[in-house]
Order: C-alpha cells, then structure tokens, then sequence
C-alpha cells in the first residue's frame, strides 16, 4: 500500500497539530524575532505580551498591539526579512522537544498526523525532513493568511473526517477555542507558549504535561 493511500483510510482518526510550542521548541526564537521587530519600530516587547497574542487571532493581535499601518507594515518586512536566520541561527536554530521523535514515530502508523501553523511551511517542513519524520505527516498546512478555523476545515476535508474522528493537540488557548467551535477534542500541551493555568481557562478535553502522557491520552481517543 502506498503511503498516500495509507492516508485515506477511513478508520483512521486525524490528529491535528499546532507545531511550535507542542513539537518544536521555538518559543525563544520567535519571542526574540518579534521583539527585534517591534524595537525596531520603537516599541518595547514583553515576553508576557508576546504569549497573550496567542489569546486570539495572533495576527490580528500583531495589528493592534501596533496600532498604527506603516509600523505594522515595517515591523513585517522585519519579521520576514530575519525570520530564517533566526530559525536558523548559529546557535542550532529550532529544534523538536527531544521526547517529540519518539512519540512521533510511535503514533504515526496508528493515525492520520497533520500540521495547522502560522508559521512558514517550509521551515517546518525542512525541520522534519531533517529528524526524517517528514513522511509521517498527511498534510501541512502553514501560512500566515489562513485563518486557523480554515486550516481546520481543509484537514477534514482533505480526509472526510467528521469533527468527532478529529483531534488537535495545542499550546495555546486561542487554538482550543477554535478546534472546540468546530467540533473537535482538543488536548492541550503544558510544555509551550501558554500555562497550564491559562490553558484550564479553556477547558480542553486533557491536558498533558510531558509525551508520555499525551501518548496514553491519545490512546483514550
């Protein structure tokens, strides 16, 4: 059987990742891009007000936290100007979490995996053709104009799954949100941009705080 076909089989269930923050760790790398950015048009940057753009829309969350169109128009030509040499930088750039490989490889055979990111998708694909995990995944889709509830809709499509054979697994609360509007359960990784606390706030169907337990909880699925 080929591998595409292996990805439409209808008894397999989707599960749905948020990349950064739940498989790779990025988390320091973009806080540092954006907050370069954001001096760069004359504003201070938080680490804290970087995690609450991940509330909502982070891309709407950009703009107003700019709050001004030429500033924000700069602070993007920044971004994407310095985006790869800060996701490959020379201290190693981003990484997977080093338990993610092993989980990875472990569930990859048992369900449909798919990416849903605003990040770039060719630096997440390269990361993990380059773990040699790229051929795991059915479908990624990453790209800073989709809104997350289309990236969503385009998985199940692309796979005839209803929301109930559908799971995504997130870092932040704004992704819960979304996946809870469209039907989906969602487990919430404790390991990324957003707390447990905050997390809980959003009551995802789990939470998991290392692999070894999203593993068991995916089990359950």
């Amino acid at each position: 059987m080929s591998r595409s076909s292996q990805f439409q089989k209808p008894n397999k269930k989707v599960i749905i990742f948020d990349f950064d923050g739940v498989l790779a760790d990025s988390f320091d790398h973009f806080y540092s891009l954006n907050r370069d950015g954001m001096k760069h048009v004359g504003l201070s940057f938080t680490k804290e007000q970087y995690r609450n753009l991940f509330i909502g829309n982070v891309h709407q969350g950009f703009k107003n936290f700019i709050n001004d169109d030429q500033k924000y128009l700069t602070f993007s030509e920044f971004r994407n100007e310095n985006y790869d040499r800060n996701y490959y930088n020379k201290e190693g750039g981003v990484k997977l979490f080093p338990e993610a490989l092993t989980f990875l490889k472990k569930i990859g055979e048992k369900y449909i995996l798919t990416v849903a990111s605003s990040s770039h998708k060719n630096n997440i694909k390269n990361l993990l053709e380059k773990n040699k995990v790229l051929d795991i995944f059915g479908l990624i889709i990453a790209n800073t104009t989709t809104t997350k509830a289309g990236m969503l809709n385009e998985i199940m499509k692309k796979f005839n799954a209803k929301p109930s054979e559908v799971l995504m697994i997130t870092d932040t609360i704004g992704d819960i949100l979304i996946a809870k509007k469209s039907g989906l359960k969602t487990i919430a990784a404790t390991w990324g941009f957003h707390s447990s606390k905050l997390l809980r706030s959003a009551k995802p169907d789990c939470l998991a705080s290392n692999f070894k337990m999203l593993y068991k909880q995916l089990k359950a699925f």
